[in-house]
């Protein structure tokens, strides 16, 4: 995703849970055009899902799968056999990358090109494989939610032949330019309808926790309505993020948008073209336009990110990214970790491709320890987090504070890949703290000196 597209805590009792992809492509602010309303549909006949696991509000941590990095045939089975790793790093919600096959004609062979809504690529596995991985999610304590692209469709897809009347021409600059798919009409409530049972399809055959929406703004709100009431008719607590920062999507229902404001900030801060006073009044912006109840997916890199640019170019190497993201994930929002990012590979993956070189997940990789320990941590000081954010920082090193229900935390990540000193704040400095990543009880420094991209992370 360009940078023209820019965008936890999800309460209705529980924790609830679109960068346009199709060919790396750009995100539009120009409105989709309008659609009538149509009535909700009624409960249809179909597998009964399982309820969706509880999860705490304040605990919730995303892993965006890109299933083809794990394994060149069978993904699906690979991604399953990583879930104990996962499931050590909290990670409680799986975000699965579309397993539909993808379109062959004018293709890029992008995953957000869809040949058929309701099957399975062949490189994945099968429905059944899908019906497996789901199942051993919840066993975990893990929700799946799975990508779903309603904007448009691969030009092989049996709708194109049967219903040619259900396409319309590419209505922004940005789709225009986007040749490998052809665009649905929802001003026609045949393709509502066909919409809403493919998303129903997942829910009831598989047992799907929710949807992550790609360019969610290229549909309109009148569907997104009418969608997220249908499938919480069958799974209430169904998790729906946009693939978008626009605040109207909240009103369409959905629990979670971007941060993209939040994410070239820290790219920028980490490339040293920005300041950490830029990252803070981008991130309190972008807190002070989400609604109580809802809340921003914050990350440092995605799919869309690592395709346009490598993250080393913004963070230099696997340490960088991870002080980047302890700071992000600690300044609020539900944190998300993008496959790659946690094994600490560094380069540009391009996920519109034919043939995808796996990579090698491995418990025994030092960066998922490390991610493991940082996320046990966040989950250990969720009380204190529930806390706002108190801004302590200097010029090079993020210094915040969090403190609620007895609790408080202190997180210092230093920016640079040099050595750098900042002082503590005065209430935590010569006290009696937990050091987090030792395990052991301190008396902290009135200054901590930070070597390359250390953190460090206090709780008393």
């Amino acid at each position: 995703m360009k940078r023209i597209l820019i965008g936890i805590g999800v309460l209705c009792t529980l924790m609830l849970l679109t960068i346009n992809v199709t060919s790396c492509k750009k995100e539009t602010t120009n409105p989709p055009k309008p659609v009538d309303t149509i009535p909700d549909p009624g409960p249809t006949p179909g597998p009964t899902p399982t309820p969706t696991p509880v999860l705490s509000g304040n605990n919730i941590v995303v892993y965006e799968c890109n299933e083809r990095l794990f394994a060149s045939s069978n993904a699906l089975q690979a991604v399953r056999n990583y879930l104990p790793i996962l499931q050590q790093m909290q990670v409680n919600v799986l975000w699965l990358m579309p397993v539909q096959p993808r379109g062959e004609v004018k293709t890029v062979w992008s995953p957000y090109c869809v040949k058929d809504y309701t099957a399975v690529s062949s490189d994945m596995g099968t429905l059944e494989d899908v019906k497996s991985l789901v199942k051993d999610a919840h066993e975990r304590g893990m929700l799946v939610i799975l990508d779903w692209v309603a904007n448009h469709t691969a030009w092989d897809h049996a709708w194109v032949t049967a219903h040619p009347d259900w396409y319309t021409p590419a209505q922004t600059t940005s789709e225009r330019e986007w040749q490998d798919v052809t665009f649905l009409d929802y001003g026609k409530t045949a393709v509502q309808d066909a919409m809403c049972d493919a998303m129903l399809y997942w829910v009831r055959e598989a047992d799907i926790d929710g949807f992550r929406c790609d360019y969610a703004e290229g549909v309109p709100s009148a569907f997104w309505q009418r969608a997220i009431t249908a499938v919480r008719q069958v799974k209430p607590d169904a998790l729906w993020l946009a693939e978008s920062s626009k605040t109207v999507h909240f009103t369409d229902g959905f629990d979670w948008i971007y941060s993209w404001d939040y994410l070239y900030g820290v790219e920028d801060l980490y490339k040293g073209t920005k300041t950490l006073a830029n990252l803070w009044s981008v991130s309190r912006n972008e807190f002070n336009t989400t609604p109580a109840g809802k809340n921003r997916l914050r990350y440092v890199t995605t799919h869309d990110a690592s395709s346009e640019n490598a993250p080393s170019s913004f963070f230099r190497d696997g340490n960088g990214m991870l002080s980047a993201f302890c700071l992000t994930a600690f300044m609020g929002g539900v944190p998300m970790i993008y496959s790659s990012q946690d094994i600490g590979y560094m380069n540009r993956i391009d996920f519109c491709t034919k043939t995808t070189t796996p990579l090698s997940f491995s418990g025994t990789n030092p960066f998922v320890a490390r991610y493991q320990q940082l996320m046990k941590i966040y989950v250990e000081t969720s009380e204190a987090r529930k806390g706002d954010v108190t801004n302590y920082s200097t010029d090079k090193v993020g210094v915040i504070t969090r403190s609620a229900g007895g609790q408080s935390v202190l997180v210092m990540a230093n920016t640079t890949a040099s050595v750098q000193v900042a002082p503590l704040p005065m209430d935590w400095q010569k006290v009696e703290a937990k050091d987090c990543l030792s395990g052991t009880t301190v008396t902290t420094p009135k200054s901590a000196t930070l070597t390359a991209y250390e953190y460090r992370i206090y709780t008393r």
